[in-house]
């Protein structure tokens, strides 16, 4: 018997998907038995990778999430002093802007600066939240309820919000790549990448994820996928499974 973490599963999970478990963002140029990258925005933010060794890829979890955010625009380094400000800590993780309640502090952020004027029905999805603050359970969701507000409802504060989240989502993404050169692809799991499937298309994330100024060419030959199959932690777990069997 052999315990792993819920990402690490993932990483397996990864070797286990078919082509329509997957939505390719870039086609790049695939090197077989290539290191391969996964990250994945959700409740925190995942980070890990794989490396073929030993006749088979080998997967290997990190807490890369953890690791600082880098603003790359006045505004984020705006967002960076509020998160610090709010708070009062010494760092911002990159988890904290990249993941489901990185979702609400850029919201927060921009209607705390006034960007635009705040709906109703998201004003009282965030409420709800604050007042159920250290309950196990929560009968909100208001990361969901701001990128629906941003894709029906033509918010421009939740339109905005999300715009940040998935240019700091491509650019912590294009960090992991410089780190591995995962040229067997690299890929986007969590729920938020596949509730936002039309966002991660745009265009935003692969700009932020290949905007690395003299190096950028070398991401261009990274396949990016984002892994549409709900159950690919499921999937990893079998696979491991298999291999102590």
């Amino acid at each position: 018997m052999e315990l792993i973490n819920d990402f690490e599963a993932v990483g397996y999970g990864i070797l286990g998907l078919e082509a329509e478990d997957l939505e390719t963002l870039q086609d790049g140029d695939l090197k077989t038995h290539a290191p391969v990258a996964i990250i994945g925005a959700g409740t925190g933010l995942g980070q890990g990778f794989l490396i073929y060794q030993g006749g088979d890829y080998q997967v290997y979890p990190s807490e890369g999430g953890h690791a600082d955010f880098a603003p790359r625009s006045e505004l984020e380094f705006q967002l960076q002093k509020y998160l610090l400000e709010k708070h009062r800590i010494g760092r911002i993780s990159a988890e904290r802007v990249v993941s489901g309640q990185g979702i609400v502090a850029i919201y927060q952020f921009l209607r705390d600066r006034q960007f635009a004027s705040e709906s109703a029905e998201v004003a009282r999805a965030i409420t709800t939240w604050e007042r159920e603050t250290g309950q196990q359970t929560k009968s909100v969701d208001p990361g969901a309820a701001i990128a629906k507000a941003a894709a029906e409802q033509g918010d421009l504060l939740a339109q905005k919000a999300m715009e940040i989240f998935v240019e700091a989502y491509g650019a912590e993404a294009g960090n992991l790549a410089l780190k591995l050169l995962p040229y067997g692809g690299l890929y986007i799991a969590g729920g938020i990448a596949t509730k936002n499937i039309a966002l991660m298309r745009s265009g935003s994330f692969i700009s932020a994820f290949s905007d690395k100024g003299r190096v950028s060419n070398l991401l261009a030959k990274v396949p990016v996928h984002v892994v549409l199959n709900d159950n690919v932690g499921l999937i990893g777990a079998a696979l491991k499974a298999a291999r102590l069997a």
